[in-house]
């Protein structure tokens, strides 16, 4: 058989054990990295987050950061991030580095005015207020956040970015934010504003299931920023103030070895509020976003580090088994494109073999 016609009979053939369905999907779209929550057997230890025997089992995604507004932010260039569930509650666990030490700061963001003068910072100036008064002593709280878009798909931004000089609004759809931080809503001795003002609508204090750090359920959408449950007082009204504001539960720990944080998330799969709330459920995909804060290099409100959009799909197979089948952007599967990529690495081969130069005799009138 000659050279070609065996490569095309190879190239046939293998196309021939695909699906031809795996073919037409191949589209020129950017991709969208997928974090897999897998399904586990085990529940979260708040006192000691990550140290759960399932994680073990579950790969870190590496989530690259940039500043949201330069030069102020921008001072963490990735978080480590990676999910589980158990077939009711979705738990994601972060982990990122910081060198200056976890920061407790309680301090209203300021910044330094062209004349010298410190000024509060409010909503409007976010459009041009680029870093923020900070020093040893006068700082801002350590925060990280997850962002679920809820709206549908066609509505997505972008990318997961607010809209500077507005109340906390982005440029399209709608979201659904879990804010974790220091200050108020860690409950850590050093917070001292534990648990972050809720009440009930009478006005009596509430607190978290055993006092549990926790993080605040945020909803923003074109028009603002919105803290979803609970009841913050006649000033602050919340979208739903008979729901429940600690719905998010939190884990928290920092290494002063390591100079890290690792912070886990759990949360039910469905809850009430579900309007402004993502709503989960097995074999469902979302977009996501992350955020980082580092309170004792200044960031605050709009100034932090961000990520890009990924999407996290809830899965009901064990990190132990089979590679998912689950959807990428450009509609190719996560297993498809491995099998396709190893049938075009055979074919690579069979055509390196077949088009090597064969040595031949040259003649007298070629030497």
């Amino acid at each position: 058989m000659r050279s070609g016609a065996f490569v095309s009979a190879i190239v046939m053939l293998i196309l021939t054990l695909l699906p031809a369905y795996y073919i037409p999907t191949i589209q020129a779209q950017p991709a969208i990295p997928n974090i897999i929550s897998f399904r586990v057997e085990g529940a979260a230890n708040y006192t000691a987050p990550g140290s759960e025997s399932f994680w073990n089992q579950v790969q870190w995604t590496n989530v690259p950061l940039a500043a949201s507004v330069a030069p102020g932010g921008g001072h963490t260039p990735n978080l480590l991030a990676k999910s589980a569930n158990d077939g009711f509650n979705v738990y994601i666990l972060f982990q990122w580095n910081d060198s200056v030490g976890p920061a407790y700061g309680t301090g209203t963001e300021l910044y330094r005015a062209q004349n010298g003068s410190l000024l509060p910072l409010t909503p409007e100036l976010t459009a041009n207020v680029t870093e923020l008064y900070y020093n040893s002593t006068y700082y801002y709280p350590d925060r990280a956040a997850m962002l679920w878009f809820i709206a549908p798909t066609q509505e997505k931004q972008q990318s997961p970015a607010m809209l500077l000089g507005s109340g906390g609004a982005i440029t399209g759809g709608a979201a659904d934010i879990w804010h974790w931080q220091t200050v108020p809503t860690d409950n850590n001795p050093s917070d001292p504003d534990f648990p972050g003002g809720y009440t009930d609508p009478s006005g009596t204090p509430i607190y978290p299931p055993n006092n549990s750090s926790f993080a605040e359920d945020d909803y923003t959408n074109t028009t603002g920023f919105y803290v979803i449950p609970g009841n913050l007082g006649a000033d602050s009204p919340n979208l739903s103030p008979f729901s429940d504001p600690f719905i998010v539960h939190v884990g928290s720990y920092f290494s002063v070895a390591k100079k890290t944080w690792t912070v886990e998330m759990v949360r039910s799969f469905t809850t009430d509020a579900s309007q402004y709330r993502v709503q989960l459920a097995t074999g469902t995909a979302h977009y996501v976003a992350f955020a980082v804060w580092n309170g004792k290099l200044g960031e605050s409100a709009q100034i932090k580090s961000v990520s890009q959009w990924y999407t996290l799909t809830i899965s009901n197979q064990a990190p132990s088994s089979a590679p998912i089948a689950a959807l990428t952007p450009s509609g190719i599967t996560a297993m498809h494109a491995g099998v396709l990529a190893i049938s075009m690495l055979i074919v690579g081969l069979v055509i390196g073999l077949l088009a090597k130069p064969r040595r031949t005799r040259r003649s007298t009138a070629q030497s």
